[in-house]
């Protein structure tokens, strides 16, 4: 039984974040949107809440979240500075 659940919740984790992906995906095209930043920004955001949330089962480290967490500290960083004009 506690194997057929993580199995159902993994599953679930994906099935959401592809959706999740898609509809972000889509309503950024839709705005105009065009900057890298701001997909990846999203899809980290996506990624990093649902998996929160679901914690699905991993074998391994989950290096996707910190390669993630790292490019989008770098684009927060960029931002900011440029925000204020550094």
């Amino acid at each position: 039984m506690l194997k057929v659940a993580s199995v159902e919740r993994s599953m679930l984790f994906n099935t959401l974040l592809a959706a999740f992906i898609t509809i972000s995906t889509s309503f950024l095209w839709a705005v105009g949107e065009s900057r890298a930043d701001a997909y990846i920004s999203l899809y980290t955001l996506e990624y990093l809440v649902l998996k929160a949330i679901l914690r699905p089962k991993k074998i391994v480290r989950d290096y996707i979240a910190v390669a993630l967490l790292i490019a989008f500290s770098i684009f927060v960083a960029k931002r900011v500075l440029e925000v204020l004009g550094l």
